[in-house]
């Protein structure tokens, strides 16, 4: 499927198995990519502006690649 996907994640406060389990996630879609933001918790994805900036960033590409029929940049 190339349904445009972005898996955000947290760079901390993940299990060992987490990364992979994420990379699998991003499988999902032949147009996707794995962001993991760096210094991050799951809370402060939402809760610090710059990690919040990186997860809204990823939303915004998601929308501007099913808007232009084009894969994610």
């Amino acid at each position: 499927d190339s349904k445009p996907l972005i898996v955000v994640t947290a760079s901390r406060g993940q299990t060992e198995a987490w990364p992979a389990a994420q990379d699998m996630l991003a499988t999902l879609s032949s147009n996707s990519r794995h962001d993991v933001v760096a210094d991050a918790t799951h809370a402060s994805l939402y809760l610090d502006k710059t990690h919040a900036a990186a997860a809204s960033q990823a939303i915004r590409d998601v929308v501007a690649a099913v808007r232009s029929h084009r894969p994610l940049q």
